[in-house]
């Protein structure tokens, strides 16, 4: 549940969206941007709802399979290495030539990518692609998005949402091993993004 503050900084956040967004009328595909726990989906679900036709696409379905991961890279999933970046790369090309098609999603009860579970029909009028790596230089990306955002936050406050994520979710069954795995990978996550210069390069960055 969010509080009052939050909420208002959410307001604030999607009117500046919607102005920028409406100074690129024929804008079709943006990406939204954040480290882990920077209010990504919240944003983007808002958004959904004040834009007509619109659909939001997470990356969260270019998740590479458990069965495709060692052990070690089960233990560091959620960093860059274990996304299919090129398959990602290669279907944002296809939407942005063909203005539709079949994405998968995340199934968050198997805890794999759900092939063709996102459709986007050509009546679609604009598509929200959120995720964490999306201006990561070594993917490149960044020149297939008409408008670039990054979501702001304090690294602090975006690991203890995280924290409290991983336990609600029952990735972990305490708070102490959820700050192990924040420590371990989410941490070095958002640190990676941060290093990278994915704010800087942004064309709208969007701060509390």
């Amino acid at each position: 549940m969010l509080n009052t503050i939050e909420t208002q900084n959410i307001d604030r956040q999607l009117d500046r969206v919607l102005v920028a967004l409406g100074e690129n009328p024929n804008a079709y595909l943006v990406a939204l941007v954040g480290i882990p726990g920077s209010g990504k989906s919240t944003l983007c679900e808002k958004l959904a709802k004040r834009l007509p036709k619109s659909i939001v696409l997470p990356m969260d379905g270019y998740h590479l399979y458990r069965s495709q991961l060692t052990p070690a890279a089960m233990k560091r999933r959620g960093a860059p290495h274990t996304f299919d970046a090129v398959k990602l790369r290669e279907d944002i090309k296809r939407l942005r030539q063909n203005h539709c098609g079949s994405f998968p999603a995340f199934d968050h009860a198997v805890k794999d990518p759900e092939p063709g579970a996102i459709h986007v029909d050509v009546d679609c009028s604009i598509v929200i692609i959120e995720g964490n790596y999306l201006l990561l230089k070594e993917w490149n990306l960044e020149h297939l998005f008409d408008v670039t955002i990054f979501l702001d936050c304090d690294l602090n406050e975006a690991m203890i949402r995280v924290q409290q994520r991983h336990l609600r979710s029952g990735i972990v069954a305490t708070m102490e091993e959820a700050a192990e795995r924040i420590k371990e990978n989410d941490l070095l996550n958002a640190q990676t993004i941060l290093d990278d210069g994915a704010m800087e390069r942004a064309q709208l960055v969007l701060q509390k």
